[in-house]
């Protein structure tokens, strides 16, 4: 009968306790720096008219980050992406040097690794701009 009485006695502030001790482990836990290995798909943007990607598009490369736990855990669900800016590129290989400043991060992660360090990417016309015809939309 004591047992029982010494369990209940303040047990609101028990509770309470036990609710406040969960609470700073998880701020401990998930505040802790982590790092994690993933693929990011690879994206490019404003590719020039008149000219393609030739041969095959790379495969997503592989990267490996460091930061607070929370923030990879979140990252992870949301799959970030490697932009590449073809804009003002001419027919020819263009070389995509730092891999990692292509990627968009959270403040606090931090790239650790990349593979591959660089891509290239070679263009060419297409075949209506090697036969030398242009196809135009004209108004109605």
């Amino acid at each position: 009968m004591k047992l029982r009485v010494m369990a209940t006695h303040n047990l609101g502030l028990k509770v309470l306790s036990l609710i406040m001790a969960v609470v700073i482990w998880f701020f401990v836990e998930f505040g802790k720096e982590a790092e994690i290995s993933m693929e990011v798909p690879v994206r490019f943007e404003n590719i020039p008219p008149g000219l393609v990607i030739a041969g095959t598009p790379p495969s997503p490369i592989n990267i490996r980050l460091k930061g607070q736990r929370i923030v990879l855990m979140k990252l992870r669900a949301v799959r970030p992406v490697a932009h590449l800016d073809l804009k003002g590129a001419a027919e020819g290989t263009t070389g995509f040097p730092n891999m990692e400043r292509m990627i968009n991060l959270p403040e606090g992660v931090r790239v650790t690794r990349v593979t591959p360090v660089a891509l290239e990417v070679r263009l060419t016309k297409t075949a209506m701009e090697r036969r030398g015809t242009v196809t135009r939309d004209v108004p109605d």
